[in-house]
């Protein structure tokens, strides 16, 4: 064999290897893409449903430290047209929570999806409060993205937009 020969063999060899090194991490990457996570899923749910006792009894502190606030929180709410960041989002939180009496929150058709370190819950926001004696029914379509900071999931965005009855 010549070495024109066996450098092209060698080549060859080199490019099969990495073709199956890519391949083989872009199967592992959508595996993890695709994997469930129900341990993952059920701490959301749990934290969640600690977010909605918090807001119902307005334990702001206990609220705040669900929150990933900070440079890269947004949130998009129907009371504003513009993207919230962490300190409008948080005062906007605190001022319509300590407005109202007797809040009311329920999750339904809860949907959580996990990637790894993020994750993602969809669900219609069902929340119910007093007003001047007069019950005050609204739903939502909601959407929070949870990151995982210190081994807590933590809210770093939140899309809140209502139903039109």
């Amino acid at each position: 064999m010549n070495n024109k020969t066996k450098l092209t063999a060698r080549l060859l060899a080199s490019c099969a290897v990495a073709l199956f090194l890519v391949s083989g991490c872009v199967c592992l990457r959508t595996a993890a893409l695709q994997a469930e996570y129900p341990e993952e899923k059920s701490q959301i749910e749990r934290r969640l449903q600690e977010v909605f006792a918090a807001a119902e009894s307005k334990d702001f502190d206990r609220l705040d430290s669900y929150h990933l606030y900070g440079s890269k929180f947004t949130k998009f709410s129907g009371s504003s047209s513009d993207r919230l960041d962490a300190a409008a989002g948080r005062k906007g939180e605190h001022d319509g929570l300590g407005s109202i009496k007797g809040l009311k929150m329920r999750a339904d058709d809860l949907k959580i999806d996990v990637f790894n370190n993020v994750g993602i819950a969809t669900f219609i926001l069902d929340y119910s409060f007093d007003s001047g004696g007069v019950v005050v029914h609204r739903k939502e379509r909601s959407t929070l993205v949870f990151v995982k900071d210190g081994g807590a999931w933590k809210i770093t965005h939140e899309h809140l937009s209502p139903i039109k009855e």
